[in-house]
């Protein structure tokens, strides 16, 4: 009787099913029906949905990119899928392999694009059943790298990164890498590495932010004069190629002068602004390389009863939608941050999950006119319409 129960038990042993995980640990295969089998992948949740820039088997080489526009960087990204277009929000997102832990590290929340993304990936985490764990750095790497500390401690599966500042975010990642924790980029780090990185063509919206201006330009006469850009005051890899995109097409024109403030805040924003005009009664155009300059930029011009100067921005905050509707904001270059929220967590799950993810992945772009601004509100703002928000509904 105990030869034959030995038996039995080393049959149960030998057709007992296991799988290796994506850390190469082997494990119970779970039951069928259940959400883990479910999740069991071979690629990548959202292929069909990739059109392939760069085809799977390289690596992405940002460095090289950057170099192009002045900007220096010594950055690693390691995942081998490819460089893909998306063309929006993803249609479905992965099913976790287990209830994952994830850290979603951001800059800044005070403007719409952070404050989107954390609503985003919280909306898209609670979907998926994962644990999400996040930290506003508002602009301080050392708050940024304390909170991913902690994370570190308490093992998280995987962090959602985007820097408080690029240069000095190394070290951090250095300890993530070391302790064999995922990263994706919502914004990709000038140094240390990661695993994959989300990205918009943000030399195209300096591109098309400077060709907004020319076309009112032309339509007023003459494409000459003085234009005022306001930027942010350290370096930043999307400001840095948006200006180049910009100053790109408006170097074709000799008659034009640019001059360059810095700002964070709206209010930073509208006194230098305000100083501007004053110093600059000339003044034809000025563009608002993202939200909180457009936006300081705006009330500055309004107050000054300017009306005269072109104002383009970058980004697509309810104020600069509502401006563009009104004419008083000629147009804007807009992303929808949805996009970010979803495609990174998305991205991060099916590289938890086991299968080759892109190394990275570029989202969509839109030009705002008033043409197409009461129907790009409703897109970016999720069916709301423009209409209700300026009735303060």
């Amino acid at each position: 009787m105990k030869r034959v129960l030995f038996w039995l038990i080393v049959l149960a042993v030998i057709v007992s099913p296991v799988f290796v995980s994506a850390g190469g640990k082997k494990e119970a295969k779970p039951a069928e029906g259940t959400q883990e089998t479910a999740a069991v992948q071979t690629v990548h949740s959202n292929i069909d949905e990739f059109t392939y820039i760069q085809q799977p088997g390289t690596k992405v080489d940002l460095t090289k990119y950057y170099a192009e526009y002045g900007v220096e960087s010594n950055s690693t990204i390691t995942a081998t899928g490819g460089v893909v277009s998306v063309e929006g929000l993803p249609k479905k997102l992965p099913v976790p392999n287990k209830k994952y832990k994830i850290g979603l590290a951001l800059y800044f929340t005070v403007d719409e694009v952070g404050a989107f993304v954390l609503d985003g990936t919280k909306k898209a985490a609670e979907r998926m059943g994962i644990e999400l764990l996040v930290n506003d750095a508002n602009y301080d790497q050392v708050i940024q790298d304390q909170a991913i500390e902690q994370w570190i401690l308490q093992e998280v599966d995987g962090v959602l990164f985007y820097p408080a500042n690029f240069n000095a975010c190394g070290p951090i990642l250095k300890k993530l890498k070391e302790a064999d924790i995922p990263v994706m980029a919502g914004n990709p780090p000038l140094v240390g590495e990661v695993n994959s990185v989300m990205t918009i063509d943000n030399v195209e919206i300096g591109r098309k932010s400077a060709e907004l201006i020319v076309d009112a330009l032309k339509v007023k006469g003459d494409v000459a004069g003085t234009i005022v850009f306001q930027t942010l005051p350290f370096l930043h890899p999307n400001a840095e190629t948006r200006e180049a995109g910009f100053r790109e097409v408006l170097g074709k024109y000799p008659g034009i002068e640019i001059i360059e403030l810095t700002g964070i805040t709206p209010e930073e924003h509208y006194a230098a602004f305000e100083g501007a005009v004053q110093a600059n009664p000339e003044m034809v155009a000025a563009w608002g390389l993202y939200s909180s300059a457009v936006i300081g930029m705006a009330n500055a011009r309004k107050a000054a009863g300017r009306s005269d100067i072109i104002l383009v921005g970058v980004d697509n905050d309810r104020p600069i939608l509502a401006g563009i509707y009104n004419g008083e904001i000629t147009g804007s270059v807009g992303y929808n941050a949805y996009n970010h929220a979803e495609w990174t967590l998305s991205n991060l799950v099916n590289l938890l999950n086991g299968v080759d993810v892109p190394g990275q992945i570029i989202g969509p772009i839109e030009v705002i006119t008033k043409d197409n601004v009461s129907e790009l509100f409703e897109m970016y703002y999720g069916g709301l319409t423009l209409k209700d928000y300026m009735a303060g509904k």
